[in-house]
């Protein structure tokens, strides 16, 4: 007699190899959402042909009638396409003789739209329904094989192609699999339309709009693998609990996998044990939700226990046994012990927010070059767990939006002066800057500069020297005065026309007490 380990391993096996067909299929429904994304674009270039212009389209000009001549072209073009997707009705629809009057430009976009998107569902529901009959009649065929010879004398049923049909048809949480594929194709083709429709409006080009239609359809691509992913996993489940049925299995094992990406749901239920009879697909039956990875096991009567289970740490990302019998909440305990309370949480954290988080690297990247996390695994350590170097890099970020050529020790010099209330403007890398010693014609007092040089022993090589030998810059009055601090002295500089006047100097000896606590944190920062 098998263990109950033996099953529960053998159930997640099964689950997993119910996926084999299904990274082809993801494949193919990108390139199928990519070719769509392509001829949404030629179709949207050539229905504003007479209108290619980075400038942006005027909305006179996208709500005027197109031709006869075009609206007949174009409506053929449209019947094309429904013909590629078996559509009658639609297909019927444009055959109408409303659809034969003369449109708008953008009317002839929404109706593009319409027709690629019909198109693009039509292909991906017979593709998805070809790798769900592959799913479901794979388990329970496997499932039958496995668990047969634990139950002598049990009939082998073979699997009816009705049955397979229902399945496919019976909903999951209100919706099966064919209506959820036109409820995203519905989604797509409004959104698109508000994209269109917000575009012409705005007046952007046609590169903009369509290029903001990209990334819609980029997100229906990844609706798309999720609804699949997820299909599979209930054609899996629903298979063996048919073979269980068929077997005279009374009973089965909820199995989760003791991981941080299992949610609460799930784990709730791990190692669970319900009736055939009571299974309910989303409330003890696996999918519970997108992406669900969870299966079921039979409950074979007399099979012996004492056995191990799988477990991955989420501290080093290995996999390690546990006891059979440890449930997912014994193990989530287990995990809390060693690593912490939150530990759990935030590599479930990490785990989920990956794909956003690798997006806010990337743009990190783009603006903070070198100064950015070198990878992602550094941005979410920084993230999620050291705050105040979060708070850090996301304040330089913000700065250096605005100032370009600042380094994070010029953002590190202001929050640091900020902290300790002294405001001296925005801190960025000296500027090469030719200024005059000359008099300020502007100012009350002309001769300001030469003054301070007599009371001060300071010669007009120091000024210079100031500016040029100086640590940072202080951006003052909307960059129309600088002051520029080395560690010998400081020099204001203003402009005036295409020069710039000194408009007063110090040396350090001359630096009163906010002086002396600038050009410490300076020295701090930048060497």
């Amino acid at each position: 007699m098998k263990s109950d380990e033996y099953w529960a391993l053998r159930a997640l096996q099964r689950e997993a190899e119910s996926h084999d067909g299904t990274a082809d299929m993801l494949k193919r429904l990108a390139v199928m959402y990519g070719d769509a994304d392509k001829e949404l674009v030629r179709m949207i270039d050539r229905i504003f042909q007479n209108f290619r212009k980075y400038t942006g389209i005027s909305e006179k000009e996208a709500r005027e009638l197109m031709s006869v001549q075009e609206t007949a072209e174009l409506l053929a073009e449209l019947r094309k396409e429904y013909e590629e997707t078996g559509d009658a009705e639609t297909l019927a629809k444009l055959n109408a003789p409303a659809y034969g009057y003369r449109i708008s430009r953008l009317q002839a976009v929404r109706r593009a739209i319409e027709a690629e998107l019909d198109k693009l569902a039509g292909q991906e529901e017979k593709a998805g329904s070809r790798q769900l009959v592959k799913a479901y009649d794979d388990s329970y065929y496997k499932t039958t094989y496995d668990a047969l010879p634990e139950f002598p004398g049990a009939p082998v049923v073979p699997l009816s192609q009705n049955v397979i049909s229902q399945a496919i048809q019976n909903p999951w949480k209100g919706e099966n699999y064919s209506s959820r594929v036109w409820k995203n194709r519905s989604v797509l083709a409004s959104e698109g339309g508000k994209v269109i429709d917000a575009g012409v409006t705005a007046g952007k080009s046609i590169q903009q709009m369509t290029a903001e239609l990209s990334d819609l359809m980029n997100i229906g691509a990844y609706a798309a693998a999720r609804l699949i992913r997820t299909e599979v996993n209930r054609m899996h489940n629903d298979a063996a609990l048919q073979s269980y049925k068929a077997m005279g299995v009374k009973e089965y094992t909820y199995i989760a996998t003791l991981d941080m990406r299992t949610c609460s749901v799930c784990g709730a239920l791990d190692l669970k044990v319900f009736e055939v009879a009571e299974a309910k697909t989303g409330v003890n039956l696996p999918p519970m939700h997108p992406n669900d990875r969870c299966t079921i096991a039979p409950k074979i009567p007399g099979a012996n226990d004492g056995g191990s289970r799988t477990a991955r740490d989420p501290g080093t990302g290995r996999n390690y046994r546990v006891p059979e019998d440890m449930t997912y909440s014994e193990w989530r305990k287990s995990i809390s012990e060693k690593y912490g309370a939150d530990s759990l949480e935030m590599a479930q954290k990490k785990y989920w927010n990956r794909k956003a988080d690798a997006a806010q690297l990337k743009d990190l990247k783009k603006v903070l070059g070198k100064d950015a996390p070198k990878d992602l695994a550094e941005l979410q350590q920084w993230k999620y767990n050291e705050p105040e170097k979060w708070k850090r890099i996301k304040g330089f970020y913000a700065y250096k939006q605005k100032y370009p050529s600042a380094g994070i020790e010029h953002y590190d010099i202001y929050h640091e002066l900020q902290t300790l209330g002294i405001s001296k403007g925005i801190v960025l890398p000296p500027e090469k800057v030719s200024s005059y010693i000359l008099e300020d014609t502007k100012a009350k007092d002309p001769a300001h500069i030469m003054k301070r040089m007599s009371e001060r022993h300071i010669t007009d090589d120091d000024v210079h020297s100031y500016v040029n030998k100086a640590l940072v810059m202080f951006d003052q009055w909307k960059g129309a005065r600088k002051l520029f601090c080395s560690s010998e002295g400081a020099t204001v500089v203003t402009k005036q026309g295409d020069d710039w006047i000194a408009k007063t100097a110090m040396s350090k000896f001359d630096f009163d007490e906010d002086a002396e606590k600038i050009l410490e944190v300076i020295r701090k920062y930048v060497k």
